[in-house]
């Protein structure tokens, strides 16, 4: 009756799905489809220079050091405790900056749904809804991983999964009812044009919506079996980002 509480464990799952929020915004697909039809080429580029590369690293060195740490303790073994701090203190500053820019958003986005769109431009309106989301996801974390794993993998199924998945179906649905596609009549080629620097440009673009797969390693050991489960989640990630970026960005 003393002994310690059971843990709770993540499945492979539910870690997929926490790896699809750090990773994956429907935010990219409208840039995406503007290329039209080249923009295949920069998914598939991104996708096997990077996506997969660093998926697969990430997989190794989580089965390697399958620690607690993920990031600081990858960096910590190679180059020592200093540059460890250093790498996971990056990884942790940048979301300091883009939470509160997204949540600004948000609030803009609830302002024009629900409330008033003159509160888009309030300051005060901004600040309460990005403290709201933010302490609320704070709280809701101190329940443990369980608490955590629940939250993510609702929003991520209802806010990112859902809608990509309706985006694809609503294109379908357009295709054999007969309409025109519209990337058809501007782009006659997967390839870009490689003299327009903007291509380049946009590369960058599309290589930073895949940034982040590292992240879940830190749950390693939250996983009942870390060798055989983080592997599995990664992949589990990595083919729904893949799908829905190309399928939803061709769809709109």
């Amino acid at each position: 009756m003393n002994g310690k509480p059971k843990k709770h464990y993540l499945s492979v799952f539910v870690l997929g799905m926490m790896n699809v929020a750090v990773v994956m915004s429907l935010r990219g697909l409208p840039m995406m489809a503007k290329e039209g039809l080249p923009m295949v080429f920069f998914l598939l580029f991104a996708s096997l220079l990077f996506l997969i590369p660093v998926s697969l690293v990430s997989s190794e060195l989580a089965i390697g050091w399958p620690e607690e740490g993920g990031v600081y303790r990858w960096v910590s073994e190679a180059f020592g405790s200093n540059w460890g701090f250093t790498a996971i203190w990056l990884q942790w500053i940048q979301n300091v900056i883009w939470y509160p820019t997204v949540l600004a958003f948000a609030a803009a986005a609830l302002s024009y749904m629900f409330v008033d769109p003159s509160l888009a431009g309030n300051k005060f309106f901004n600040v309460a809804v990005i403290l709201i989301v933010y302490w609320g996801a704070t709280f809701i974390n101190f329940g443990g991983m369980k608490s955590s794993g629940r939250l993510t993998t609702a929003g991520v199924l209802g806010g990112t999964i859902f809608p990509g998945a309706l985006i694809i179906v609503l294109g379908i649905l357009w295709v054999v009812s007969g309409h025109p596609i519209a990337f058809k009549a501007t782009s006659h080629s997967i390839l870009p044009d490689f003299t327009n620097f903007s291509s380049i440009a946009f590369l960058a673009g599309i290589v930073l919506l895949f940034a982040g797969m590292e992240v879940g390693a830190v749950h390693v050991k939250e996983l009942r079996e870390p060798k055989k489960q983080f592997p599995k989640a990664i992949f589990l990630a990595m083919f729904v980002i893949i799908t829905i970026f190309t399928l939803g960005s061709l769809s709109i």
